[in-house]
């Protein structure tokens, strides 16, 4: 009678994994360096060599959270997935050497690549010398390293726009390689999240106390960075130090941003709003009120009514591009008559309703908005039509059109007259 075929124990199962991983890593490694190196350079190392390189390779990229500001389980567990899904599917090119790899494989297998130079001694074997050498460029090649750091920020930068919120916390992700620790050997990759809780006060205006958030963005790599405005870049004149103001921003503000600025995250949102205040744009209402511009990736849509109270700038509002109050919203208002609940009943006061509908793609109504000033939000759609969370599906044009009162060819015919 036959015997039945025992299962493998859990340890033959890990050894049989581990033999798997070093074939399929030391395979990679391979190609790396006989396509950087332009000939077969790996069939010179000895199998003592390769069993050092594989020992002491860089290991995957994993994501843990600082001690100082826990991280909640559930963003730390979603933001693994992210960043796994990421670093599987976007590409690491090195076209000076003709090599283009996944990012997770020039993490692991890059890297490695990298540390060979110092790995290997002259005195190892009788082909090292050679190997160096045919290794010495990308060793001493600083652009690599910078590439992929470069790519790492733009991810964690993407990452954070996800789970960042002004009234909840920032999140930033930082990255480093270390000795590996835990009883491993080589060198672990370690991105880590790290938390921040904003600043909050309670401002008086008008008579009314209410909270507002201190105004800043948790960027890559470095960190917090706080928004400050001189009292001269806002046009007031003092005889004290011309010093940089906290900026504060109302609960009331990030309330009109996310209502009016609807097609992005609201984190995204937010980000535009701190990369605005960086580089702030002032402008005045008709009643001589502070504006600074908004801007989507340096493209207007709309401004932030700010007053200074008690030395610190004070976020009041939101106004989207065509609002009453707005320089560009009186210029709509004198051309064509439409006031606040017109714009509301017409959806013309968010983002959506430029992002997605046909506007712009009528030349008369097109001219009204830029003979306006709000040409901008036409162009909007170009940048972020792809990362649109929200879009109207009717059309918006002949809704407008049937509320003016008028047809296109009458549009036409009232906007070309000289």
């Amino acid at each position: 009678m036959a015997q039945r075929k025992k299962k493998p124990t859990c340890h033959q199962n890990q050894a049989i994994a581990h033999a798997h991983h070093k074939n399929e890593f030391l395979h990679k490694v391979k190609l790396f360096v006989n396509t950087l190196c332009g000939e077969d350079i790996y069939s010179h190392f000895p199998p003592e060599i390769l069993d050092r390189i594989y020992r002491l390779r860089f290991h995957s990229l994993t994501l843990v959270s600082t001690s100082e500001n826990a991280v909640s389980s559930q963003i730390l567990k979603s933001q693994k997935q992210v960043l796994t899904d990421w670093l599987k599917k976007d590409m690491f090119d090195l076209p000076k050497y003709g090599i283009k790899v996944l990012l997770k494989d020039y993490l692991t297998v890059g890297l490695t690549v990298f540390s060979m130079y110092r790995l290997i001694h002259d005195h190892d074997f009788a082909t090292a010398p050679k190997l160096r050498s045919a290794l010495f460029d990308y060793y001493s090649d600083k652009d690599p390293y910078s590439l992929m750091s470069q790519q790492l920020f733009s991810i964690f930068m993407s990452m954070g726009w996800w789970i960042c919120n002004l009234e909840t916390g920032l999140y930033w992700f930082s990255y480093k390689s270390q000795l590996a620790e835990k009883g491993k050997s080589g060198m672990d990759n370690i991105a880590e999240v790290h938390f921040h809780k904003l600043e909050s006060i309670h401002v008086k205006i008008n008579g009314a106390v209410r909270p507002a958030i201190r105004l800043g963005w948790a960027m890559p790599f470095s960190g917090l960075n706080w928004i400050g405005l001189k009292p001269s870049s806002l046009g007031i004149k003092t005889l004290f130090f011309d010093q940089p103001m906290k900026v504060y921003v109302q609960s009331h503000a990030l309330l009109r941003l996310a209502e009016r600025i609807d097609s992005i995250l609201p984190g995204l949102a937010q980000y535009n709003m701190y990369a605005s205040f960086l580089n702030a744009k002032l402008f005045y209402d008709s009643n001589h009120h502070l504006l600074i511009e908004y801007r989507i990736f340096e493209t207007k849509a709309g401004y932030f009514a700010v007053e200074v109270v008690d030395k610190i700038v004070v976020v009041k509002t939101f106004l989207f591009l065509t609002q009453s109050g707005t320089p560009e919203g009186v210029l709509l208002w004198k051309n064509t008559g439409l006031k606040m609940l017109d714009k509301k009943y017409l959806a013309i006061d968010k983002l959506s309703t430029f992002i997605s509908s046909d506007i712009d793609k009528n030349e008369q109504i097109n001219k009204i908005f830029a003979e306006a000033g709000c040409q901008s939000l036409l162009e909007l759609y170009e940048k972020l039509g792809c990362i649109c969370n929200k879009q109207y599906e009717q059309s918006q044009l002949e809704r407008m059109l049937d509320y003016i009162g008028i047809n296109e060819a009458s549009i036409r015919e009232t906007i070309t007259a000289e």
